[in-house]
């Protein structure tokens, strides 16, 4: 079933199903070495998608590539 699991579900389940492997996660000894499980991989790379996605779509974004946000007040200060 792989990404097609959580592609469903709202933010806000994701948010919850995250947090809530990753207190299991760290109550059982972070996987012995420290390693995310599968199941943390695949909702953080859902997560990420989802917020690529709402970025990319953002009507108020620059699309300029030569635009630097330090720019944006340098010359209001008049």
């Amino acid at each position: 079933m792989g990404i097609l699991r959580y592609i469903f579900k709202s933010d806000e389940d994701l948010d919850n199903e995250y947090e809530k492997e990753r207190q299991r996660w760290m109550n059982t000894g972070f996987n012995g070495d420290g390693t995310h499980t599968k199941k943390m991989k695949s909702i953080n790379k859902e997560m990420n998608r989802r917020s690529w996605k709402k970025w990319k779509n953002d009507p108020r974004r620059n699309k300029d590539p030569n635009y630097r946000w330090t720019d944006a007040n340098r010359w209001d200060k008049d």
